[in-house]
């Protein structure tokens, strides 16, 4: 980084949202990350805002805590429907099938979006999406809303 705050785009200003490297975290077998994740975990990060509910999300230049967004909500409102947020992925969420993440299947087995750049994404180096299906799954990673409801009461 340099003394502004702004990456200089070297690999070492790369920051997974554990706080280590990008590289070093998926070499060092550190967690996988799910970018359609849960607002709660205590490891939970936003990684964009929605433009607007159920929006497109506009990537942050870097992954925020979950925690401190969350308290800035509209009460009543749900979190994902204004947040894109990421969490450890675990085996035991519904869209797993052993080691597979069948939402990242789904994506990538549907036609592609049209041809558009990698969004600007924190996650990638250890996000489960890309480790499993690559640029496909990051292309319609910005498409996926984690859920849609009606209006907030």
């Amino acid at each position: 980084m340099n003394p502004s705050g702004r990456s200089t785009g070297r690999a070492a200003d790369r920051v997974a949202p554990s706080g280590r490297s990008a590289g070093r975290a998926a070499a060092a077998g550190g967690p996988l990350w799910c970018p359609s994740g849960s607002a709660y975990a205590a490891e939970s990060v936003v990684l964009a805002v929605r433009e607007g509910l159920d929006g497109p999300p506009a990537y942050l230049p870097a992954p925020r805590p979950a925690a401190e967004a969350l308290a800035g909500l509209p009460p009543g409102t749900e979190p994902r429907r204004l947040l894109r947020l990421a969490s450890h992925c675990v085996p035991y969420c519904l869209n797993r099938a052993g080691d597979t993440c069948t939402l990242a299947a789904r994506l990538t087995a549907a036609p592609p979006p049209p041809a558009t750049p990698l969004p600007a994404c924190h996650l990638r180096p250890s996000c489960k999406w890309w480790t499993q299906s690559g640029p496909p799954a990051c292309q319609a990673c910005p498409g996926v809303a984690t859920r849609r409801s009606g209006p907030d009461r």
